[in-house]
């Protein structure tokens, strides 16, 4: 399939997506210049549109637009553009094989895959921390608008359960959010142990890994999570996440490509204060660090 185009590299985009995070971040790191096609989601449903199906029917972001050819998964496009520039900009993804099955399984453990029920892994969970925003955007929009959208147009029908749930209810289960709470100690404890190796980055140098860290990190601050990445409980975790936000990437792929209506959202759902649910995340780090 060839997708009609004007730039050799175009991305179909939304600035709060953590897989077009990823996908913004690899492409400043590759120092790629890309046309933008920045959507919105939540707000009108722009990726249920003829026009988004026709370049990608699973309805998702991002897509990556090569030369009118359509590259769909996140870590397949960070690889894509490895392969692209091999000698320009920063290198994402190993050339020998061991380090490939390392990553491979750390991609696993903690990346957002739709494989992956929601609150299993590190970034599925931070996926889930992100519902009361998520909820506040679609409840601007009347609640049959967000029904008929996603049970009629999208093609993944839990997806349109989830959003209908989130629509009518503002939120989740207390008892649901706290997993996800539970889920991002585990992970956060785990990271900071992968970074005992005193190496800038997840593997030493940056790589596709880094890529998705930054994305997760920085979505635990846009929900009031984000004292905990300056903790000195995890001293690991505070200096990579500066080191992180230091990269000339950072600022373009990420700050430069909020949307108003995650902001506005943000604003209305935390007031600026931290999470209610802080305070439960310090306590299950501290028991899970106990029972380890």
């Amino acid at each position: 399939m060839t997708i009609e185009h004007t730039d050799e590299f175009e991305l179909y985009h939304y600035g709060e997506s953590l897989c077009s995070q990823m996908v913004r971040l690899a492409l400043e790191e590759k120092q790629i210049p890309y046309k933008s096609h920045h959507m919105h989601l939540e707000l009108n449903a722009g990726n249920l549109t003829k026009e988004f199906r026709k370049i990608n029917p699973s309805a998702v972001v991002p897509v990556l637009v090569h030369k009118g050819t359509p590259i769909y998964d996140s870590w397949e496009i960070l690889k894509y553009l490895d392969q692209c520039a091999p000698e320009q900009g920063t290198p994402l993804w190993p050339k020998d094989e061991e380090s490939q099955k390392v990553i491979d399984a750390v991609i696993m453990e903690n990346a957002l895959d739709r494989d992956v029920e929601l609150g299993e892994n590190f970034g599925t969970s931070v996926a889930g921390a992100s519902t009361y925003i998520l909820a506040n955007i679609l409840r601007r929009r009347p609640a049959l608008a967000v029904i008929w959208d996603y049970f009629v147009k999208h093609p993944m029908k839990e997806r349109a359960v989830a959003f209908t749930i989130l629509r009518l209810r503002g939120g989740l289960p207390d008892k649901l959010y706290k997993k996800f709470i539970r889920r991002l100690a585990i992970g956060l404890l785990s990271t900071e142990k992968a970074l005992d190796h005193g190496k800038d980055y997840m593997f030493g140098d940056y790589s596709m890994i880094d890529t998705m860290m930054t994305a997760h990190f920085h979505r635990l601050e846009d929900v009031a999570l984000g004292d905990i990445l300056q903790s000195d409980e995890l001293p690991n975790i505070k200096a990579y996440w500066m080191r992180l936000q230091a990269r000339p990437s950072y600022e373009p792929a990420m700050l430069a490509q909020h949307s108003w209506e995650w902001r506005e959202a943000m604003e209305e759902v935390y007031g600026g204060k931290p999470s209610p649910y802080f305070p439960y995340l310090k306590e299950t780090l501290t028991e899970n660090r106990s029972a380890a």
